[in-house]
């Protein structure tokens, strides 16, 4: 019973590891040095107990390496679902319309999103190309709105570097969580 309560811990241990090294590595992408700092420390306490306990008693029961093998594989899966889950950082979202443009410009304006409109030319003669700016969390609304002009839009995206700003309707996940902090202390 005891090994069995080890190999369950040593999974789980495994499992959180591998969450935790895909959101920092996300974090750092980002730039942000003190969230990738305290979850390195966290990630690497994790990894040195289950690591250390494996080690220590592998020879004698070879189920806590089977158990460290599957925490490793369900972190690797766990770790991309939080990372989409999380949607962290910014997009550049290219909604190309033959027919729409302008009624896609204003239903994504509508929906409080910022896009720049731009005259293009398309295999099977003009378009508009409108570009936007958005968190990743939003890329979803974004698209939503302007599926809602044109279902039949193209559309790509790709990871923003940096931005001077991005507007949210939806605010920042930071100001949510601190809200009720600043309203009880407004020095913050």
């Amino acid at each position: 019973m005891d090994v069995l309560f080890l190999g369950i811990l040593i999974f789980l241990a495994e499992v959180a590891v591998l969450t935790l090294g895909t959101v920092r590595t996300m974090v750092t992408v980002l730039g942000e040095s003190r969230a990738a700092f305290f979850l390195g420390c966290l990630e690497m306490s994790l990894w040195i107990f289950g690591t250390s306990a494996v080690m220590l008693k592998v020879g004698e029961e070879p189920i806590l390496g089977v158990c460290y093998a599957a925490g490793f594989a369900c972190g690797n899966v766990v770790g991309i679902l939080a990372e989409k889950k999380l949607a962290l950082g910014n997009v550049v979202v290219r909604i190309i319309s033959a027919w729409r443009g302008s009624d896609i410009a204003q239903a994504v304006r509508q929906a409080g999103f910022g896009v720049t409109t731009v005259a293009g030319e398309g295999s099977e003669g003009p378009v508009t190309v409108q570009f936007v700016v958005c968190k990743r969390k939003d890329m979803k609304n974004v698209l939503g709105a302007a599926r809602g002009a044109d279902p039949d839009l193209f559309y790509t995206f790709e990871t923003a570097g940096g931005a001077s700003a991005v507007h949210s309707p939806s605010g920042s996940r930071v100001d949510k969580l601190l809200g009720p902090i600043k309203r009880i202390v407004p020095q913050m």
